[in-house]
């Protein structure tokens, strides 16, 4: 009877080393938004919310298919291959952040995108383009300068435009909407330029 009782917790014990092994090698599988009861059913760098569905830990983002967590702008860092899986990133000053020359993606916090060097360039909103060149708007996507100002690449910023016969200190002030070359700035006004003939006001 005794040797029944064993074999029969042996054989349970055997099941259950089985089955536990088995639940062990499904750990990790659970991508996000994919039901789960514990943490541990989730993929890496996710958690099981309410024990209802994976999501990224805090400073990961899901991939396009929702099959990885990537680092996202603040995780903390010791070395750029922390951040490697976001795009044009480096750990700086302990957290993962944007390359210089880069901002962050308002879409995806785990990309950065370039900053804006010129008018024209894509954005995503009016700061961006502000802080690039001034008085400029998001419009469209794209940066723009504001009206009744104009893009230089002297000054690399959106400076208020000048007009025929306004006054001027720099030739780059001065814009004929028609023809921007056709202005220079002469003993402080916005005249046409020697051999235009005449011109008009924008």
């Amino acid at each position: 009877m005794n040797d029944q009782i064993f074999k029969l917790l042996l054989l349970f014990a055997t099941f259950r080393s089985f089955s536990c092994l088995e639940q062990i090698t499904e750990y990790g599988k659970a991508k996000i938004g994919e039901r789960c009861e514990r943490d541990r059913n989730c993929i890496q760098n996710a958690y099981c919310r309410a024990q209802m569905t994976c999501l990224c830990d805090q400073y990961y983002s899901p991939t396009f298919d929702n099959s990885m967590c990537i680092a996202s702008a603040g995780l903390s860092c010791s070395n750029d291959v922390v951040c490697s899986t976001m795009s044009n990133a480096v750990c700086r000053q302990g957290v993962c952040a944007c390359k210089d020359s880069y901002i962050l993606d308002i879409n995806n916090s785990s990309n950065c995108i370039r900053r804006p060097s010129i008018v024209g360039d894509p954005c995503q909103r009016t700061d961006e383009c502000q802080d690039a060149f001034d008085r400029a708007m998001c419009i469209n996507e794209r940066c723009e300068c504001i009206t009744l100002y104009h893009f230089t690449n002297e000054t690399r910023k959106c400076i208020q435009s000048r007009f025929l016969y306004n006054t001027c200190k720099m030739d780059y002030e001065c814009i004929s909407f028609d023809n921007e070359d056709i202005l220079e700035c002469r003993n402080g006004e916005c005249v046409c330029k020697e051999g235009q003939g005449t011109c008009s006001k924008g």
